[in-house]
């Protein structure tokens, strides 16, 4: 039986393997396999680590002055026609049919301007190596715009808790009405959830801050690569020290989308709120019109779109995390091309994020306050109980004791049907005789936020510090 031994000649390798196999992919194959419509998400990345490996090649002698001279002059022409310029900006359509993936059409559209220098390029690496590198990178710089995007928002949270000023309202716990609370404080608490996903992104990067490449398939490289050139050039702190490690784990990325998942409860919460608000219930705010849309049948609908797809996109976010999560349980160590499925759903979560940060910005940024409609929660004499409460222990009774009078006087309201307010003193003097004249003073709310001591309460002068403090932060990070 004779052996057939294909040559390439001059034509442009559009497979980066082949060489062992006597038939073609089958087209319902290549349908089922080929990543570029995903992938090239990847592309400057890709063009980044290409650039920085040519340099790399030409430091160990396989390539010389002139040969990298050629290769950067055409990776930089790639870079130049078929990186997007804008976000809706894709490859040609029939690169999806020609290419398998982004590292092979960047190596095919290489060879076109370059000829079969191209080929030297990928001496020395694996697209298991490359491939964890390029996603690195694209994660570092999207993950940026992210931090931004949540800065943006914590800036238009203090905006917006600026222009409330010192307005109260109910604050709620079972969504039942509790205490009198500053809505400013209400927003203020959103800007720490916030800060603390800025934390978790800036702890997402140091586990991305390792050079995977050297790494090869699995097993590292027999070819000399200058790894700490590499790591300099590429902007990496850390080179790998496990080569199976390396290409085969993905913990990075359910880190990522964890972080983002944490988030994304956050702004779920937040516009949770903002419906809860914008409610006929309670009518504290008013949308703007431009972040608003309205019903195809009812014509007096003015309905809050932004809040509610955002709440409805975290679910899809923590699907996410979770397809990362499962992809990998079964996993033995070493590339499987299972990890192909790692990348639509991350690149999903960054445009989503990224979008809807800036659309949460602008729409809270324009809300204006009812104050009328705030107002009017407050007038529940139910909602000072906890200040009657620490009214009695001021006055030396026990706040067990406390707790029980104040229970009482509830009740005993509630059952007269009128406001405890309207008790009088001979009615307060029943429940205990500790009460005084002084007590008529507690059913005020600027009287119940400003007797709040404690760090981090709703008292004006400590939200108005708050917001201080945060004006300055940011303009510390301009």
């Amino acid at each position: 039986m004779g052996i057939t031994l294909r040559r390439d000649g001059g034509r442009v390798m559009k497979k980066l393997w082949g060489g062992r196999f006597k038939k073609e992919m089958h087209p319902l194959l290549k349908c089922f396999s080929y990543s570029l419509r995903v992938d090239q998400e990847l592309l400057e990345a890709e063009i980044r680590v290409n650039e920085a490996w040519v340099k790399m090649l030409s430091r160990i002698d396989i390539l010389n002055k002139g040969e990298t001279t050629k290769l950067l002059s055409g990776l930089k022409g790639i870079a130049k026609k078929f990186v997007p310029k804008g976000p809706h900006d894709q490859l040609p359509a029939k690169f999806f049919f020609q290419y398998e993936d982004v590292h092979t059409m960047l190596q095919a559209l290489l060879e076109k301007k370059v000829g079969t220098l191209a080929r030297k390029i990928h001496t020395g690496r694996s697209r298991n190596d490359l491939v964890v590198t390029s996603t690195k990178l694209y994660l570092r710089d999207r993950l940026e715009n992210i931090r931004l995007g949540v800065l943006g928002l914590q800036e238009a949270l203090v905006g917006c808790a600026k222009k409330a000023g010192e307005e109260i309202v109910a604050g709620m716990t079972h969504l039942k009405k509790a205490q009198p609370l500053l809505i400013a404080h209400h927003l203020l608490a959103y800007v720490e959830m916030l800060e603390e996903d800025r934390q978790r992104l800036d702890d997402v990067r140091k586990r991305m801050d390792v050079l995977p490449l050297g790494s090869a398939a699995l097993a590292g490289s027999a070819v000399a690569v200058d790894q700490k050139y590499l790591a300099k050039a590429l902007g990496f702190s850390k080179i790998a020290t496990n080569s199976l490690q390396a290409v085969s784990d993905r913990g990075f990325l359910a880190e990522f989308l964890s972080a983002l998942s944490i988030l994304w409860v956050h702004l779920s919460r937040l516009s949770e709120d903002f419906i809860l608000w914008n409610s006929e219930m309670l009518h504290w705010i008013e949308l703007d019109d431009a972040f608003a849309t309205g019903s195809s049948l009812m014509p007096q609908k003015k309905n809050p779109d932004v809040f509610e797809l955002v709440r409805g996109r975290s679910s899809v976010m923590i699907g996410h995390l979770m397809a990362i999560l499962t992809l990998q349980k079964g996993l033995t160590l070493g590339y499987h091309r299972d990890l192909q499925e790692d990348k639509p759903g991350l690149f999903s979560a960054i445009k989503r994020t990224e979008l809807a940060l800036r659309l949460l910005s602008l729409t809270v940024g324009s809300v204006s306050f009812k104050k009328r409609a705030m107002a009017a929660t407050l007038q529940d004499d139910n909602l000072y109980a906890t200040d009657l409460l620490d009214y009695l222990v001021r006055k030396g009774v026990s706040f067990r004791d406390a707790h029980g009078v104040s229970g009482r006087a509830v009740r005993y309201a509630m059952e007269l049907d009128k406001p405890l307010r309207k008790l009088s003193m001979k009615e307060w003097k029943r429940l205990s005789a500790s009460i005084e004249a002084d007590v008529y003073d507690l059913f005020d709310p600027k009287h119940s936020v400003r007797l709040k001591k404690t760090i981090g309460s709703t008292h004006p002068a400590r939200v108005r510090k708050e917001i201080a403090r945060w004006e300055r932060s940011f303009k510390s990070l301009v």
